[in-house]
């Protein structure tokens, strides 16, 4: 028989499971609504979140009591979960959607950076050709219309 102690260890390890679990579940729900999975991705998408929290609750368990699935593991999982989804699920999707924000502004902001870099080079250019076809010419050194001027007969 184990003691009291290493009972209420066990099941805070599996509470602390079940709020584990609702962390991931609301990481996947924000990146599913992010991507909006079809119809075949969406079950890949299922199979993808419980192919990576199995180790994770396998983990869990191992450190809670050896693995072994009792009631109260179960009814811990659930308590953590829910207590997840009461109290700290509205916040962390409100914190991923803002994180979210700030990644794509930080990206958006990054990539019309680099573009500007790229094409400075060309407005470079550009700006130069433009300068030197249109700059000013000394007086002296005009160029001549090309029109035909009268020539008058008395010319010296």
């Amino acid at each position: 028989m184990e003691s009291l102690g290493t009972q209420l260890y066990a099941f805070g390890i599996v509470l602390l499971a079940g709020i584990t679990l609702g962390l991931f579940f609301d990481l996947f729900r924000v990146i599913r609504g992010l991507l909006r999975p079809g119809l075949f991705s969406t079950p890949l998408l299922d199979l993808l979140f419980w192919a990576l929290i199995t180790p994770v609750l396998v983990l869990y368990l191992i450190l809670a009591n050896w693995g072994e699935l009792r009631g109260y593991v179960i009814i811990g999982l659930a308590l953590g979960l829910f207590f997840y989804r009461l109290l700290l699920s509205g916040m962390i999707i409100s914190l991923l959607l803002w994180l979210v924000q700030v990644v794509r502004s930080f990206l958006n902001l990054s990539i019309s950076f680099l573009l500007w870099l790229l094409s400075f080079p060309v407005l470079l250019v550009q700006e130069i050709r433009f300068s030197w076809s249109h700059r000013a010419r000394p007086s002296g050194a005009a160029r001549r219309a090309w029109r035909l001027r009268p020539q008058l007969r008395w010319k010296k």
